[in-house]
């Protein structure tokens, strides 16, 4: 046993490219090739991005696509970075050349991609003292050697079986056994609703490894395939830092599919840092120094990271909604991040907090089977309880102990909306919405439970949100639409009914249109970033015992980010793309 040859050099917490925070690049295994084969026209190439942000980190790859590089070759790298004073940790990406099935994992029913991943961990853990897995250590193979393996058991269940194994044998105990110090991390993706389904697993996972990393490549959130929310960025940090409290070390985003607005590109390093992350990973190398394509995003990435630098020190723990999802949940694919998405801040957790005083449960809450009885206790002592329309869909007749509301078979496709002003006894107004929206229609029993809003139809109104009291606490149910990005499409009125049973115990909210997002501090700092293409007045509301909001940003500049708070109110004109960082007083 030995320790890594990169001994002497900064841990990964010590190292800090910036005051507040350090920056890193993943480095691929074709960069590290042509680096130690032509220093000189690398070094020319890496200029470009060293020049624009202050990198403190370099996670050199040894393997992807059945591409390797050789021990010698990763030496001459780190000797590369370590002359200009970066530190190196190593990277891996486990996948195939195979594109014809996607991306391809690996297959762990073969020795020889066995062999891959036990020899490259090997070589990795005698060079460095630190190793990161890019997020492609999920399993895909459907081969014959996996079907004989599988049996009888699901996908899920063979893969996180096999999963674990082989982390366990080819991974920990080997980086383990060549260098007991090495730090092995796993880089988890965005796309945690099909973790269990490919072989992630964020109990086992962060009970094996030594850290974890966050995904917060958010792209283009319509034109491309995974179905991602700008707020995903935040969320996910938070969510995975509930599964290994102090052991996320960062958040890794990426240029791709951001070529439409080089805004998307920032607000994915924007939604990372306000979560707090302690370090921003810049994939690739590639892209970001030799892709013409790309050739403007690393000056954009430095002036953010000067920005964010400026405050980050002024922000305090992040706050929100208690927002339970277990990590074997299954339902309503990222519809928190939609909610998110409405302004409406959330802290998620893959355990059930019992102390919390605003609990929102969506679908994938359901597939807890004690669900019921934590319920039961947190409304006993006098919590909130929003659920979402899929979650009682999911607990079916269960779900009636609480109130006789039910998922219907039926839809309505509706655009005229209503709300309430005293407590659902009575609903007024009309308000429009952008675009007709088809939603489930909820039974339920009136004068029993509330329809707080509503949407309207020929001699009928159908429930968006319903309330009634249960024990000492209450309870809301929000209809999510089939389509549920066309949360946005409800209008403002409706929104904030939404927001306001989701906020009564946060105190602080806003109302604006969907795609305004709100991120709170448990230090009176807020945070409101608009995603829409236009500029939006957002009114802001917060507790009577404030009188002024002060911008960060602008923070000894005279005239400029002081707002008047009036009865509890203020509004600010929201620019798209820019961030009004506000510390209440």
């Amino acid at each position: 046993m030995q320790k890594g040859l990169n001994a002497g050099l900064k841990s990964h917490e010590q190292v800090s490219s910036y005051k507040n925070f350090n920056v890193a690049v993943y480095m691929p295994v074709m960069d590290v090739i042509n680096c130690a084969e032509d220093r000189e026209g690398f070094d020319k190439k890496f200029a470009h991005l060293s020049d624009n942000v202050k990198i403190g980190r370099v996670y050199v790859e040894n393997y992807r696509s059945q591409q390797f590089a050789t021990k010698e070759q990763l030496i001459s790298v780190k000797k590369y970075f370590e002359e200009k004073g970066i530190a190196c940790s190593g990277g891996i990406t486990t996948n195939d050349d195979d594109f014809r099935r996607g991306f391809a994992s690996l297959c762990y029913s073969r020795k020889d991609h066995r062999d891959i991943v036990k020899n490259s961990i090997h070589m990795l853990a005698e060079v460095f003292d630190e190793i990161i897995f890019d997020d492609f250590y999920f399993l895909n193979c459907r081969c014959a050697d996996c079907i004989k393996e599988k049996g009888d058991m699901s996908w899920s269940e063979f893969r996180l079986k096999q999963k674990a194994e082989v982390t366990k044998e080819l991974v920990i105990k080997e980086a383990h056994s060549v260098n007991p110090e090495c730090n092995v991390i796993v880089k988890y993706p965005l796309w945690y609703e099909s973790f269990n389904e490919t072989g992630y697993d964020l109990k086992t996972d962060t009970e094996l490894f030594d850290s974890i990393y966050t995904g917060t490549e958010t792209r283009n959130p319509q034109y491309q395939q995974q179905h991602m929310p700008k707020y995903m960025g935040y969320f996910n940090m938070r969510y995975y830092e509930s599964a290994a409290p102090g052991r996320n070390l960062g958040g890794w985003f990426d240029p791709y599919e951001c070529n439409y607005n080089l805004t998307s590109y920032l607000e994915q390093g924007y939604m990372t840092m306000f979560a707090k992350a302690k370090e921003a990973t810049l994939f690739c190398m590639f892209s970001l120094i030799a892709d013409p394509a790309y050739r403007l995003f690393a000056p954009a990435a430095g002036e953010m990271f000067e920005e964010i630098d400026g405050y980050f020190d002024k922000l305090g723990n992040p706050t929100g909604i208690a927002a339970y999802r277990p990590s074997y949940a299954r339902g309503e694919d990222n519809v928190h991040n939609y909610i998110g998405m409405c302004g409406i801040p959330l802290e998620p957790s893959i355990d059930y907090d019992e102390n919390a005083k605003t609990i929102f449960l969506a679908e994938g809450a359901a597939c807890d089977w004690d669900i019921a009885s934590k319920m039961k206790k947190s409304l006993s002592e006098g919590a909130d309880i929003i659920v979402t329309s899929g979650f009682v869909r999911r607990m079916g007749e269960d779900f009636e102990q609480f109130a006789n509301v039910s998922y219907s078979t039926r839809k309505a496709y509706v655009d005229r909306f209503a709300n309430t002003t005293d407590h659902g006894l009575s609903i007024n107004g009309s308000y429009m919405a952008n675009k007709k929206i088809l939603i489930p229609q909820m039974d339920y029993c009136i004068n029993d439970v509330w329809e707080l809003a509503g949407a309207y139809d020929t001699d009928m109104n159908y429930p968006i949100v319903l309330r009634w009291c249960y024990d000492k606490g209450r309870i809301s149910v929000i209809v999510i639409p089939d389509n549920m990005g066309d949360l946005y499409n409800y209008p403002v009125e409706v929104l904030d009914v939404i927001r306001d049973v989701m906020g009564l115990n946060e105190n602080i909210m806003i109302s604006a249109p969907a795609r305004v997002s709100l991120i709170t501090y448990d230090n009176d700092t807020i945070i409101i970033r608009s995603d829409l293409e236009y500029s939006e007045i957002v009114k802001v509301i917060v507790p009577a015992k404030f009188k002024k909001a002060s911008e960060l940003v602008h923070e000894g500049n005279g005239e400029f980010g002081n707002y008047e708070i009036i009865n509890g109110e203020f509004t600010i004109k929201a620019t798209p793309g820019y961030n009004y960082v506000l510390k209440l007083s």
